[in-house]
């Protein structure tokens, strides 16, 4: 096939069904025949599945209209009354949706429509007459792939799902119920492997963003660690489902499922080495010793566009003005279209403390229920006193962002947090929270050394997250010896002495705790936290108290800007909402109205 710009294009020009169990929509203005006259035309239909399934899970790509997973996850505020965030924080998981979804927090939907139009370029690109059959094999290769993808996140957010092989027509049966957890993992499994077969190592520039094999082999990797996980990897199901339990788990413990996530991230490895694909460590330090360039490592690792390290990241593309993932994962005063969408979205002290001081110890934060503030110095002193990756995450009060030195738009006074400012001299408030919901910082991540891009490439793949299921499966499988291997790849990276524990129970938690620092806001502590069935899931992480650092400002103007000591008189922290949770909210629902037709199964715990 002609060489494809990677341009995505916003419109589906195959049409769609609403719903996974109604007809499809046979109307559309696009004719098929007229698609699939041309290269250029398809390569327009591929491109167009290629923003639509990768998009899964980021603004824009989750069903709901407002938010990221971050606000529901003990990472970042709830946000405004408006955001889904908000109302699910407040009332749970819905079978009937909100703020635009149709169930939970996605699109159910928007995955069946999405999935069919990645079948009909696969069942008929051999029609494009100016396409050689090995390009045509390539484009087949990676709508499996595409379809794969989509399948991971339906799986993780609802267990069992219809397993569908084709595009569906308007005589077709369209009655296919849930398939069993099994099944769906066997499924996904096929798909990336007959991908896999046909797909490139790498792409030439012109490609950037076009599944690999490795891409394929990493869906298969990360399909597999939700597999082995407590969750599905189990005898019994999180809340029985009668006779449906083969939707929400094996219905056995197997061990030997972690070693088939094992196998499977190995085998990204071994891909890697050969595509020129690695994690950023310039620094040169010895195996196990901390990396000195660990801040812009992983900075760049999870900002910079088709840097070594990501394996697939979501292309959008320079947009600017009104978009999501603009509105919504930018928190630069260079971004004045929609600040309001992120203005409470403040970083939580829930995940503040996630992080280590840079030596590797342990950071001692205010605690709930103290008596005294603390003084303004100890701000600035914990705040120098933090690992690499919390600077390269977090804009915190009263400095300037580490990611973008020298411009305003990205230094604390261009931040606005004069919205303090009212606030001067308010020590009588201790320890009642202010109502402002911008925590200990705003997020500067995916922004490294951003300037006035507004627009990032959110990865759905970094070598970082190989290593760290490696880590976790090695350690449940009992090699505690190849966990630390691996664990520590990532946390020499982060500038940090290595960990030595080996107690498997112990590690676990370190493992997590590495996942929740070194993934922060790339969609991952959402359903790490629901898959590991975290004893805490429901005080702190998805439910309960949500903390944010409150500030008390000093009333000498003349000495606020830019140094923390000079604007910070008093700190301490509060609970500024409690978000609320049920073990039903473990797995996503499904839309009420696919239940009511009498076919689709609900998972368990919700009702009507």
């Amino acid at each position: 096939m002609k060489k494809i710009i990677f341009i995505f294009f916003a419109i589906c020009m195959l049409g769609s069904c609403s719903l996974f169990l109604e007809k499809p929509d046979t109307t559309g203005t696009v004719d098929q025949n007229a698609v699939f006259s041309t290269a250029k035309n398809a390569g327009s239909a591929l491109m167009s599945c290629y923003r639509n399934v990768l998009r899964h899970g980021w603004p824009g790509g989750m069903g709901i209209g407002h938010c990221t997973f971050g606000a529901m996850s003990g990472e970042i505020g709830r946000g405004y009354s408006w955001h889904a965030s908000y109302i699910i924080s407040q009332q749970g998981l819905s079978v009937n949706g909100c703020d635009g979804s149709d169930a939970g927090a996605d699109s159910y939907a928007n995955s069946w429509a999405f999935i069919r139009q990645c079948w009909l370029v696969n069942e008929n690109i051999d029609k494009v007459e100016d396409v050689s059959d090995g390009d045509k094999a390539v484009v087949k290769a990676e709508t499996l792939g595409l379809i794969a993808y989509r399948y991971m996140g339906m799986f993780y957010r609802y267990g069992g799902v219809p397993i569908v092989r084709k595009s569906f027509s308007s005589t077709d049966d369209l009655t296919a119920p849930r398939a069993s957890v099994k099944d769906v993992v066997d499924y996904i499994c096929e798909l990336c492997d007959a991908a896999y077969a046909v797909l490139p190592d790498k792409w030439d520039a012109a490609n950037t963003g076009r599944l690999t094999k490795g891409a394929v082999l990493a869906i298969k990797a990360r399909t597999l660690l939700f597999a082995a996980r407590p969750l599905f990897n189990s005898a019994t199901p999180y809340i029985d489902n009668g006779e449906h339990n083969d939707l929400v788990c094996y219905g056995n413990y197997d061990k030997e499922r972690w070693k088939a996530v094992i196998d499977a991230n190995e085998a990204v490895l071994s891909w890697a080495v050969d595509a020129g694909v690695e994690l950023l460590n310039t620094g040169g330090a010895g195996e196990g010793q901390p990396n000195p360039n660990a801040f812009d490592d992983y900075a760049k690792a999870t900002s910079v566009p088709s840097n070594p390290e990501i394996i697939l990241a979501y292309k959008l593309g320079q947009q600017q003005g009104w978009e999501p993932l603009v509105n919504y994962l930018c928190c630069s005063a260079h971004q004045t279209t929609s600040r309001f969408d992120t203005d409470a979205n403040g970083v939580l002290t829930n995940h503040l403390e996630k992080y280590y001081a840079a030596d590797g110890s342990e950071v001692s934060w205010p605690k709930i229920g103290e008596t005294v503030p603390h003084a303004g110095g100890e701000w600035t002193t914990k705040v120098l006193s933090l690992e690499p990756r919390a600077h390269a995450d977090i804009k915190f009060g009263g400095f300037d962002s580490d990611n973008n030195p020298g411009d305003y738009q990205w230094q604390n006074a261009g931040w606005n947090r004069g919205g303090y400012a009212a606030d001067k001299g308010k020590a009588s408030s201790f320890p009642d929270p202010i109502n402002d919901e911008k925590g200990c910082g705003e997020r500067t991540k995916f922004f490294y050394h951003a300037g006035s891009r507004t627009w990032c490439e959110p990865p759905l793949f970094r070598l970082a997250e190989t290593y760290m299921n490696l880590a976790e499966a090695y350690n449940e499988y009992g090699n505690s010896a190849k966990a630390l291997e691996n664990l520590n790849k990532v946390h020499n990276r982060a500038g940090l002495p290595a960990i030595t524990e080996t107690d498997q129970t112990k590690l676990r938690a370190i493992i997590q705790r590495e996942d929740a620092i070194e993934f922060f806001c790339e969609n991952h502590r959402y359903f790490d936290a629901k898959h590991w069935k975290l004893p805490d899931i429901g005080n702190g992480i998805c439910g309960g108290p949500m903390r944010m650092l409150q500030f008390n400002i000093k009333n000498d103007d003349a000495a606020t800007w830019p140094y923390a000591a000079k604007w910070v008189e008093s700190w301490w922290d509060s609970v500024v909402y409690n978000s609320y949770w049920s073990d039903a909210m473990l797995l996503e629902p499904l839309p009420q109205t696919e239940v009511n037709k009498g076919t689709t199964v609900q998972n368990p715990g919700y009702t009507k």
